[in-house]
């Protein structure tokens, strides 16, 4: 995150520390990594909201700087949503708006469900949530043999499995919209990815849950995304009691390419 009054941090959250960083003042807003891409992601999305809200980011578990129970293969979206619900609780950030990419949208939603009193609601950008597609499953098995096949033909099979994950679920001009230093940390969280592939089937809210939720959620998914991606995106949008569906020009980084369109859908979600 960058910006003057920015400072960072670390807090304990779920018997784990966490590392952090904020900036601004006035509503909260907690940025929600994705899968490889650690609290770096926003780093553009901050920039763009400034000083006019209080900007929250923060490595998950294995992520950066923060913690990891030891050994640590395997998470759920339950288990990071209780990190988040902890960071937002110890920070005194309550009520905040929660903005989640990737494997972080579901744990947005996840905190709207099971922690409402701690967000006032969502922006989801980019859900995986393939089971609300026909295709999901073949969406799922292409991924871990993408990774698979990244893994055993690389020199560093840590390295090889994430690039294959990026470059599976962004393309290949993801390496080149990351840039070295960000590239550089995905493959030292090689750990926290290997833990990540497992737990967005761990959502476990149906059509009838997703339903009940009726806070203010944005659903983001980019243009150029995968077709899978945007047909779930338009799915979830339309089970959403209250929801709004933005997408914008990109692809799957939409943090990345369009930091503008998602620091306006924050700011409107925190008006609502």
């Amino acid at each position: 995150m960058t910006g003057a009054t920015a400072q960072t941090g670390t807090i304990e959250a779920s018997g784990l520390e966490l590392h952090y960083a904020e900036q601004g003042h006035g509503e909260a807003v907690v940025l929600v990594h994705g899968t490889a891409v650690g609290r770096e992601l926003w780093r553009e999305v901050a920039s763009a909201l400034g000083e006019r809200m209080r900007t929250i980011t923060y490595d998950r578990r294995a992520y950066g700087d923060s913690g990891a129970p030891e050994p640590y293969t395997g998470t759920t979206v339950a288990e990071q949503a209780e990190d988040a619900a902890g960071l937002i609780e110890g920070l005194e950030s309550v009520p905040a708006v929660a903005c989640g990419h990737d494997l972080g949208a579901l744990v947005a939603l996840d905190l709207l469900r099971r922690h409402r009193g701690l967000v006032r609601g969502a922006v989801v950008i980019e859900p995986p949530l393939l089971a609300l597609s026909p295709t999901g499953p073949a969406a799922v098995s292409a991924l871990r043999e993408a990774i698979e096949a990244g893994a055993r033909d690389a020199d560093d099979p840590a390295a090889g499995a994430v690039d294959a994950y990026l470059r599976e679920t962004a393309g290949e001009e993801v390496f080149d919209a990351l840039g070295p230093d960000r590239l550089r940390a995905a493959r030292a969280a090689a750990r926290a990815v290997a833990a990540d592939l497992g737990a967005a089937p761990t959502f476990a809210f149906g059509r009838r849950e997703l339903r009940a939720i009726d806070a203010p959620v944005a659903v983001m998914v980019g243009s150029r995304s995968a077709p899978i991606r945007r047909e779930v995106g338009r799915a979830l949008a339309g089970l959403l009691g209250s929801s709004t569906l933005h997408e914008p020009d990109t692809g799957h980084l939409v943090p990345l390419e369009a930091p503008e369109a998602v620091a306006r859908a924050v700011a409107e979600v925190a008006a609502r």
